[in-house]
């Protein structure tokens, strides 16, 4: 990026089927085409870096992405969790890719931990470590137990968490327990437009419903039972139960399915009428939950601007442009003036869960398409313009 132009870190945040995909993309469209600059969505969503897991994740389309950049989807198979230091060590590389290249990058999603990382510069190599020690010393049984230590030793972070969003425990207290001052966050030194999409709890709601129905016409029920037969997901969540590391069986919008499945004892492919109105019930009651935890973490972003679409948004990266100074942005709402030409504390070199070790790649055409034809999944052609989607508000978006 040129002198006379300031490095940007753009970062939109919202609940699940608030809008926030259509309101990126016509961004990032009037980033290019007004502004003059290339922009990257670093997608912050946990569930949309899982290949074959499309439609129950509402996973942003080739004619979506508009012909924008994509990256951190299709990142690795469900196999076992994403890690937050592998996460963040690769979402990294694309934003100094992006920077490098003098473009913007523009963080999406609603995964809160996903996008405070990466505009607070975590340092995630110590929590890494910590990590495994506290999954065993506090297994899921045990949540209440591991969020109260996390109120003793970090207040404020407990007070962004959920108590029963286990994971997200898990992550802060291993954060908490593994924090050496001598191993600080480090500040990412860009100016940061930190944007909140937001829609009234009932239409959150109506959204959320209408969207699981759309899922289900498009083919849901033959995405799961692909999956099932791809990694033989009931036989080992019969075994396993919550232990199981796959992560479809911890998704909402799949996971009931086996719930119910398995409760009735019959396979996912002979669930009756009445069986399916079940688990429609608790799809759409637990997604509509989750909003609320979503929600509430909206305030708690530093600098958060409420916008109401792409007009608010594009406005408020115009204003940064012409601010002052950039600084480099710290947590706990510190400035310091830091050179760091990349996105934050030191890089953990974390592997892929797929083993391959390899960053993910962009999502261009091509990348998309050689990806695709190795792993048998739907190549994300960004270089094809398509249509505004008229479906259905998605989860995620």
């Amino acid at each position: 990026m040129s002198d006379a132009v300031p490095r940007l870190l753009v970062a939109l945040y919202g609940p699940t089927s608030a809008g926030k995909t259509g309101v990126s993309v016509d961004l990032c469209l009037r980033i290019r085409d007004e502004l003059r600059l290339e922009p990257m969505v670093v997608s912050a969503d946990s569930r949309q870096v899982y290949r074959y897991m499309d439609i129950g994740t509402s996973k942003t389309t080739p004619e979506e992405m508009r012909g924008v950049t994509h990256t951190m989807i299709d990142v690795t198979e469900p196999v076992r969790k994403l890690e937050l230091e592998t996460f963040v060590a690769e979402a990294r590389q694309h934003m100094d890719a992006c920077w490098t290249s003098g473009g913007v990058p523009v963080i999406v999603g609603g995964t809160s931990v996903y996008v405070r990382s990466l505009l607070e510069g975590w340092e995630v190599d110590a929590v890494a470590e910590v990590r495994s020690a506290v999954r065993r010393d506090f297994p899921r049984s045990m949540a209440e137990d591991a969020y109260a230590v996390l109120v003793r030793l970090d207040p404020r972070a407990a007070g962004k968490i959920h108590e029963n969003n286990y994971d997200a425990v898990v992550n802060a207290l291993a954060h908490a327990m593994g924090n050496d001052p001598d191993r600080a966050d480090t500040p990412v030194v860009a100016r940061q437009v930190v944007l909140g999409v937001d829609r009234p709890a009932a239409d959150i709601d109506r959204r959320v419903a209408a969207t699981y129905d759309d899922q289900v016409r498009r083919g849901l029920r033959d995405e799961i039972l692909g999956l099932d037969e791809r990694y033989d997901v009931m036989a080992r969540y019969r075994r396993l139960s919550q232990k199981s590391p796959n992560q479809v069986v911890h998704t909402h919008g799949y996971t009931e399915w086996f719930d119910v499945a398995l409760e009735r004892g019959k396979p996912v492919e002979n669930l009756t009428a009445d069986d399916l109105s079940e688990v429609r019930d608790r799809v759409v009651e637990r997604i509509q939950t989750h909003t609320r935890r979503q929600r509430a973490a909206i305030p708690k972003l530093k600098g958060v601007k409420p916008v109401r679409g792409a007009n608010d948004a594009f406005a408020a990266v115009t204003a940064a442009l012409t601010a002052g100074p950039v600084t480099a942005t710290a947590p706990g709402g510190k400035s310091s003036g830091g050179d760091r030409a990349g996105g934050g504390g030191k890089r953990s070199g974390g592997k892929r869960s797929d083993g391959s070790g390899a960053v993910a790649p962009v999502a261009t055409a091509g990348s998309r398409q050689e990806s695709a034809a190795r792993a048998g999944g739907r190549p994300h052609d960004m270089s094809r313009p398509g249509p505004t989607d008229q479906r259905s508000p998605r989860p995620g978006s």
